[in-house]
C-alpha cells in the first residue's frame, strides 16, 4: 500500500504537514464513499478516511512504543511531543476537510446526513434550540461543568479501551467525533451566519474549547495505542511493558486534565462568547 511507505521520520520532523495529509484523506474519502454509496455516504466516508490515516498511525505508534519500552518517563514530554503533534495535526486537517466540505457544498445536509441525525437524536439539536438559547442564554453552572465532563470523560475512557483491542483501528472514533463537530460548527454557521466573517466567528469561538478537549481524547487514543503495540511486542512481566503502562497512565491524567479544561472553557468561555456575538 501507497500510504505504508510513509516516511515516518519525515513526519516526526515536520507534524505539521500531517494536517494537510488529514483534509486530503477527509476530501478523498468524501469522494469515494459518493462513488460507492451515494446516499450512504456520510457514514461510509469516516470508515474510508480511517482506512486512509490507519497505516502512517501503525507505524508511528510502532516507533513510539519502541522509545516508551526503552526510556519510561525519562525525557518523557520529548519522547511524546512529535506523537502528540502528529495526531493532533491529524484530527485539525480532517476536521477542516469536513469543514469545508459543509460549507462549501450545495446541501451540507446531505453531507452531514448521519451526523446531524446523531446531533438531533443525541443533543436535541433544531432551530428552536438556537433561538431558545439566543433569547434566553443558560446562565453558567458548575453542574454544566460536571455534565460535561462526565461525558467527555466518558469518551476518553472509549478512545482508550478501543486503542488497546484496535491499535491505530480506534482513530475512527476520533474521525467521528471531527464529522460531528464539523457539521454542528456547519449546521450553526448556516443558520445563524449572515457573512463569512460570521460563519469564521462561529467556528473560532467553538475553537476555544474544542482543542483542549480534542487534546484529550487523542492522548486518551496513544495511551490505548502503545498499550497495544505493548502487549504484542513485550512480555507483560518485563520492565519495557512496566515502562509502556507507566507512560499510558501518565497520559492517560493529561488526557483528564485537557478535558477538564475543555468543560469549563466550553461553560465559562464558549457559550457567553457565542451569545454576545449573536
Amino acid at each position: 500500500m501507497v500510504l505504508e511507505t510513509i516516511n515516518i521520520g519525515w513526519l516526526e520532523r515536520k507534524p505539521a504537514m500531517i494536517f494537510f495529509f488529514g483534509a486530503a484523506y477527509a476530501l478523498f474519502g468524501y469522494l469515494i464513499a459518493m462513488l460507492f454509496f451515494g446516499s450512504n455516504s456520510s457514514v461510509a466516508m469516516l470508515f474510508l478516511t480511517t482506512l486512509l490515516a490507519v497505516p502512517t498511525l501503525i507505524r508511528l505508534l510502532d516507533a513510539e512504543e519502541s522509545i516508551e519500552s526503552r526510556e519510561g518517563f525519562h525525557h518523557f514530554i520529548r519522547n511524546h511531543r512529535k506523537v502528540i503533534e502528529v495526531y493532533l495535526f491529524l484530527f485539525l486537517g480532517i476536521f477542516v476537510g469536513y469543514l469545508l466540505l459543509g460549507l462549501f457544498s450545495r446541501d451540507f445536509t446531505f453531507v452531514f446526513g448521519f451526523q446531524l441525525k446523531f446531533l438531533e437524536r443525541q443533543e436535541g439539536l433544531s432551530t428552536q434550540l438556537i433561538t431558545r438559547f439566543l433569547d434566553r442564554p443558560i446562565e453558567p453552572s458548575f453542574s454544566q461543568v460536571l455534565t460535561i465532563l462526565s461525558n467527555n470523560l466518558l469518551v476518553s475512557a472509549i478512545c482508550f479501551v478501543l486503542s488497546v483491542f484496535y491499535g491505530a483501528g480506534a482513530i475512527f472514533l476520533l474521525v467521528f467525533n471531527a464529522s460531528i463537530f464539523s457539521s454542528f460548527a456547519v449546521y450553526i454557521a448556516h443558520q445563524l451566519a449572515k457573512l463569512p466573517t460570521d460563519a469564521l466567528a462561529v467556528i473560532g469561538f467553538f475553537s476555544i474549547h474544542l482543542i483542549p478537549e480534542v487534546l484529550g481524547f487523542l492522548l486518551a487514543a496513544i495511551a490505548g495505542g502503545v498499550v497495544s503495540k505493548a502487549m504484542l511486542t513485550e512480555k507483560l512481566s518485563g520492565p519495557g511493558f512496566t515502562n509502556v503502562l507507566r507512560d499510558a497512565m501518565i497520559l492517560l491524567l493529561l488526557s483528564a486534565c485537557f478535558i477538564a479544561i475543555g468543560a469549563v472553557l466550553e461553560v465559562y468561555a464558549t457559550a457567553p462568547l457565542f451569545h454576545q456575538y449573536f
